[in-house]
């Protein structure tokens, strides 16, 4: 009996081992490879711009090949949940859509699924919402998914539209004058090994991406490089999912935008992907080594004519950088402003937050220190470690506060609401692509509404 025991234990030891060798850290990379190839592939093929999901999204869709990017959850076409998103409206990219004819949106999911709930539900929700408040409502109100998606979750699915419809109109979230599209939102689906399919040019095209092969397990995959030659690894569908909890946590915040600023070193230009040889330690060294080199960015955004700017900060800032008399905020564990001039009229205030949920709760308790301390009559300048999400808290609390819905800045403070909130996020949303977390949202209401 105990000599069962044993080599079961022996057994279960080996595949656990065999498991962490096919998802290692190389295979990732190399599946994630694997699958951006499929996207340029649609990508020559359709000739509409590429917009990658955030977050797995970002890894399938190189930096200089992204038109933008966009934010689909995919827990808003969960079964029995689905919802429109009030405050990820991703409304930029109709003026896309507008100027090219269509567009790529580009995802991937885990394996067990052809696509992700953000491409099959998400969107054609997305879609048949703009297409109802800006034409005349259809019968079916626009919905339109894919084969996937049984006939009895679209018809739930299509039941939901009318509210969804109702609450952008009530809440005016979406400017039907600015927005005039001259043909509907209609979706359409890819992914390896679809059927090939025409375009409907009466309307606007929304490609749907789904960038992995469907396996029922990971495998071993032999691709013909770019010379000709054969490349192995362990394919991994939707690779990039969740990245946080296999990039080695040596490499710190290593994600897509590093990824791809450094992959022409990591990769083989004769085959275009990772060297054979090369091992997941030597290809942590050489990431740090090429990471270290590369220079974090910075992008400052107006806010209209408030005086009120915001965005990403990627490195330390020289304070002769940015505009003189200036109040800055900074929002980095990292990052922030050096060498500055005392003798400047303007005021630098640094907070060493995280950015994640940790960071967003945290401002529940600096947002009203900040506010008593801010100074409308000079420009102020918001900066955080994405441009989208914590930044764009201290934003909405200035505009909730001290201007109206045209942004002219006011005297008396607004009269306080939820709604009041979903405009000013829905206006700078229509301008940028912003993405404030359910907590930063929280401690901005928590300080509006105290």
């Amino acid at each position: 009996m105990e000599l069962i025991f044993n080599r079961q234990n022996d057994i279960n030891a080996l595949n656990k081992e065999l498991k962490k060798s096919s998802l290692s850290f190389k295979n990732r990379l190399q599946s994630i490879l694997f699958d951006a190839n499929f996207v340029m592939l649609v990508h020559k093929s359709l000739e509409y711009p590429l917009v990658a999901n955030e977050r797995c999204g970002l890894w399938y869709v190189p930096q200089e090949d992204r038109e933008d990017t966009c934010y689909f959850k995919s827990t808003d076409g969960h079964t029995n949940v689905w919802s429109f998103s009030l405050r990820r409206l991703n409304l930029h990219l109709l003026p896309i859509i507008e100027r090219a004819g269509g567009v790529i949106i580009v995802d991937s999911t885990r394996r067990g699924k052809s696509m992700p709930d953000a491409l099959s539900k998400t969107i054609p929700i997305w879609c048949a919402v703009i297409n109802s408040v800006l034409f005349k409502e259809a019968d079916d109100f626009w919905l339109r998914t894919p084969d996937v998606i049984p006939e009895e979750e679209h018809n739930a699915i299509l039941h939901l539209i009318p509210e969804f419809v109702k609450q952008v109109k009530e809440m005016n979230l979406l400017d039907v004058e600015a927005y005039k599209l001259k043909r509907p939102l209609v979706p359409k689906w890819f992914f390896p090994g679809c059927p090939s399919q025409e375009l409907d040019e009466s309307v606007y095209s929304v490609c749907c991406v789904s960038s992995s092969k469907k396996v029922s397990v990971h495998k071993a995959t032999s691709v013909r490089g770019k010379d000709g030659s054969m490349v192995n690894f362990e394919y991994i569908q939707g690779s990039a999912d969740d990245h946080e909890l296999w990039v080695p946590k040596s490499l710190g915040s290593f994600g897509a935008n590093e990824f791809w600023s450094i992959a022409d070193k990591l990769v083989e230009s004769s085959t275009g992907y990772l060297p054979a040889w090369v091992t997941d330690e030597k290809l942590e060294e050489d990431i740090k080594c090429y990471i270290s080199k590369a220079c974090g960015s910075i992008d400052i955004r107006p806010v209209g004519k408030t005086g009120i700017k915001f965005g990403k900060i990627g490195r330390d800032i020289e304070f002769k950088e940015l505009e003189s008399n200036t109040i800055i905020v900074t929002f980095h564990e990292s990052f922030k402003v050096i060498n500055v001039d005392e003798t400047s009229k303007g005021k630098v205030f640094q907070f060493p937050i995280p950015n994640n949920k940790k960071g967003s709760n945290m401002l529940r308790t600096i947002i009203p220190e900040l506010m008593a301390r801010m100074d409308l009559s000079l420009p102020l300048v918001i900066l955080c470690g994405t441009g989208q999400d914590i930044s764009v808290g201290l934003v909405l609390a200035l505009l909730c506060t001290g201007f109206d819905l045209d942004w002219n800045k006011v005297e008396k403070k607004p009269e306080i609401s939820k709604v009041l909130v979903k405009q000013h996020l829905s206006k700078l949303s229509s301008l940028y692509k912003v993405n404030p977390s359910r907590s930063t949202l929280q401690s901005v209401n928590n300080y509006l509404f105290s």
